[in-house]
């Protein structure tokens, strides 16, 4: 018997060891999910916008620097939402060439270029207002941002601005100093997703006459104002005037056309009227036939 009970002891120990020594199987994983970490996945590209090709007329382009452009403004919306607003001057060293990153998707950009000075931005009015109106360009562009997207864009711009000229044929007497021209109606804003002119105002523009002018005539006097899409009509009187203000001449002139990327050209006498003058055109404007007063 005890040798039996022996005999079954180790028949279980042999059985114990060959289950041991069979592979462990290991489960097959259903529905298995993989995480990739979302740094990797690309959701935007950068983009580079030039604006070699400035439309200054039907015929003529010409570069930011050869218009002495100092200022670049990019808006750039996603519906409704500013995702980046950028400004250059032309300090910068990638000025005309602005690049900034953008998420994938439909964009509405816009492009402001200009000389003026003193500008203000606001983004809640969307404008941008100067202080001091000079030549300025303007242009919007949609598109569409994917990872075929060309990182390199080319925008063209077009003059937003017109020009009033004054030739005053007087010989410029030894007191004057400035000549001003008064306005009813004076644009200095635009608003940058219309590229509409706003901002009307009427005060006095002052400009100070060099010494060297004293003694000579046709003195000459170009003012911009932002101007809409369709011609509109203004009044001004000009006027030179000594140090003091004390008015040495003026004149006014009734509803003078103004046009976007058009000189509005006017000549005569303010301290003996009646006298014209022949104005000769300026192939970068579309030049009106010149006027007197």
């Amino acid at each position: 018997m005890k040798k039996l009970m022996m005999a079954l002891a180790a028949a279980l120990m042999l059985a114990a060891c060959g289950k041991n020594d069979e592979p462990e199987q290991t489960p097959v994983a259903e529905n298995l999910e993989i995480t990739i970490p979302s740094d990797s996945i690309e959701t935007h590209a950068t983009v580079t916008f030039s604006f070699s090709d400035v439309n200054i007329s039907e015929m003529t382009r010409a570069t930011l620097a050869d218009l002495n452009l100092t200022d670049v403004w990019v808006f750039d919306y996603v519906g409704d939402a500013l995702k980046t607003t950028l400004h250059q001057t032309s300090s910068d060293t990638d000025f005309g060439t602005p690049s900034f990153s953008m998420e994938y998707g439909t964009h509405t950009l816009y492009f402001v270029a200009s000389r003026g000075s003193d500008a203000t931005t606001d983004t809640d009015a969307k404008t941008i207002t100067w202080g001091t109106v000079r030549d300025t360009f303007w242009s919007t562009l949609e598109m569409t941002v994917s990872p075929s997207t060309a990182t390199s864009q080319s925008v063209n711009l077009s003059r937003v601005v017109g020009r009033l000229k004054i030739i005053a044929t007087d010989v410029v007497p030894e007191t004057a100093a400035k000549f001003t021209i008064t306005p009813s109606t004076w644009y200095y804003g635009l608003n940058y997703q219309t590229g509409e002119a706003v901002t009307s105002q009427s005060t006095p523009i002052t400009v100070n006459i060099p010494s060297s002018y004293i003694g000579t005539t046709n003195l000459n006097v170009s003012v911009y104002t932002l101007s809409g899409s369709t011609q509109w009509t203004t009044n001004v009187t000009a006027a030179l005037k000594t140090s003091d203000d004390t008015t040495l001449g003026s004149v006014p002139i009734t509803d003078i056309p103004i046009q976007r990327n058009h000189i509005t050209s006017y000549g005569g006498g303010i301290l003996t009227s009646g006298r014209s003058i022949t104005i000769s055109s300026d192939d970068e404007w579309i030049e009106d036939t010149p006027m007197t007063w």
